[in-house]
């Protein structure tokens, strides 16, 4: 079975960024920030334990010097931390970590809340 990328990443960095992080941005938002968003947006697999999966992050605050260093400190625990880490809940091996597009802005509905976003190209396999 192949593993869940994004219930394992929840996992593992909610802990170590001290906020919220979630699949779905929540209704409340703007009272909501700051907290890291992410989905996977597609990859690769073989069918049979190992996944890549490529991994949409966004850091969203109220202020854009909070949302680029919580991009920035994501991005470096991702990088840095991540491979080599094992997650119980789901049962999860982290093996690589690359980024495909580097934390930039993007645009959000609620100018109060400011969105940088980044790509990130996640291996993994159940443990």
């Amino acid at each position: 079975m192949w593993p869940d990328a994004e219930a394992a990443l929840i996992a593992w960095l909610t802990p170590r960024l001290g906020v919220r992080v979630c699949t779905d941005a929540p209704a409340d938002l703007d009272q909501a920030v700051p907290l890291v968003r992410l989905h996977r947006i597609g990859g690769r697999d073989d069918g049979f334990r190992l996944d890549h999966a490529l991994v949409d992050v966004d850091a969203f605050a109220a202020t854009r010097a909070d949302a680029v260093a919580l991009a920035t400190r994501t991005r470096a625990m991702l990088l840095g931390s991540l491979p080599g880490s094992v997650v119980r809940v789901p049962a999860v091996v982290f093996t690589a970590v690359s980024t495909v597009s580097a934390p930039s802005w993007r645009p959000w509905e609620n100018p109060g809340v400011i969105r940088i976003g980044a790509t990130y190209a996640v291996r993994l396999h159940a443990a």
